[in-house]
C-alpha cells in the first residue's frame, strides 16, 4: 500500500477488509468540495482496479467490483432544474456483489443492490436507487432521484429521466426515451418547470426505440411495441404500439393463445 492509503486508514478515513485487491493507481477523495471529510469503507473481498476514483461517503459490502476508471460516490455541484447542489458528500452505498464496468459514473447518495450490474460507461446521477439482481446496461444515463427495482434490466443506450419509477421486473429495451418536462422550461424567472415523470408498473416492458412521454403510466405486465410514441397510460396487461402508441391487444390473451 502507498503512505497516502496508509494516512488515511490512520485518520479513519479509509477502512479497507480483508482479502481486498486494490490497484495502487485507485484514487481517494475523502473530502468534499466544501472541505468535509467522510471515511471510505470497502468490505471483504472487494476489487478495486486502475483509476477508480472513490469519494468520501462510499461504502463498498464484500465482494464489490469497481473496474477502471470508475468514479464512485462524486458529489454533486451546481444547478439542476428547480434545486442547486453544493458539492457536500453524502452516503454512497453499493451492495454486495455488485459489479460497476468500466467509466461508469455513480454520484453521491445513489444506492446500488446486492448482484447488480452498472454497465460501462453508465451515469447515475445523485440519489438513484436501483434494487437488487438487476442489470443497467452501457451507456445509459439515469438521472436524479430515480428509483429501480428488482430484477429490472435496462438495455445499453436508453435516457431515464427525473423522478422516474421502476417497480420490480420492468424490462427495457435498447435505445427508450423518457421525457417528464411538457414545457421544456429551463431557468425562466419566476417559473418553475411542472415535471411529471412516467411510472412504470411490476413488469412492464417496452420495446427498443420507444418514447415514453410526461406523467406517462405503465401497466402492470403491459408490453409497448419497439418504436412507440406512448403519449397516454397503458392498461395492466395491454398490448400496445405506433405513434401514438395505441391499445390493440392483451398480454392475457396472447398467452392463451400459445
Amino acid at each position: 500500500m502507498t503512505a497516502s492509503i496508509k494516512d488515511l486508514q490512520k485518520q479513519g478515513l479509509l477502512q479497507i477488509g480483508s482479502e481486498c485487491r486494490i490497484s495502487p493507481h485507485t484514487i481517494f477523495v475523502p473530502a468534499d468540495l466544501r472541505g468535509t471529510k467522510l471515511p471510505i469503507v470497502i468490505g471483504d473481498r472487494c476489487r478495486v482496479e486502475t483509476g477508480a476514483i472513490l469519494y468520501g461517503g462510499t461504502a463498498l459490502d464484500s465482494q464489490v467490483v469497481v473496474e477502471e476508471y470508475v468514479m464512485v460516490g462524486k458529489p454533486e455541484y451546481g444547478y439542476a432544474i428547480g434545486k442547486v447542489y453544493d458539492g457536500s458528500a453524502i452516503e454512497t452505498k453499493i451492495g454486495r456483489d455488485a459489479i460497476l464496468r468500466s467509466r461508469c459514473t455513480v454520484y453521491g447518495g445513489t444506492g446500488v443492490g446486492v448482484n447488480t450490474m452498472i454497465g460501462h460507461s453508465t451515469l447515475l446521477r445523485s440519489h438513484v436507487q436501483v434494487g437488487e439482481n438487476s442489470q443497467i446496461g452501457a451507456g445509459l444515463s439515469v438521472e436524479r432521484d430515480v428509483k429501480i427495482g428488482n430484477y429490472v434490466r435496462c438495455s445499453p443506450l436508453s435516457h431515464i429521466t427525473s423522478s422516474v419509477v421502476m417497480e420490480d421486473r420492468v424490462f427495457l429495451g435498447a435505445g427508450v426515451m423518457t421525457i417528464n418536462d411538457k414545457s421544456m422550461i429551463w431557468k425562466q424567472e419566476g417559473i418553475e418547470p411542472d415535471l411529471k415523470p412516467p411510472y412504470f408498473e411490476y413488469g412492464a416492458k417496452i420495446g427498443s426505440g420507444s418514447t415514453i412521454g410526461p406523467g406517462v403510466r405503465i401497466g402492470r405486465e403491459a408490453l409497448v411495441g419497439a418504436g412507440s410514441n406512448v403519449t397516454h397510460d397503458i392498461p395492466p396487461f395491454s398490448i400496445a404500439y405506433g405513434n401514438p402508441a395505441k391499445v390493440v391487444g392483451s398480454v392475457n390473451s396472447q398467452r392463451q393463445t400459445r
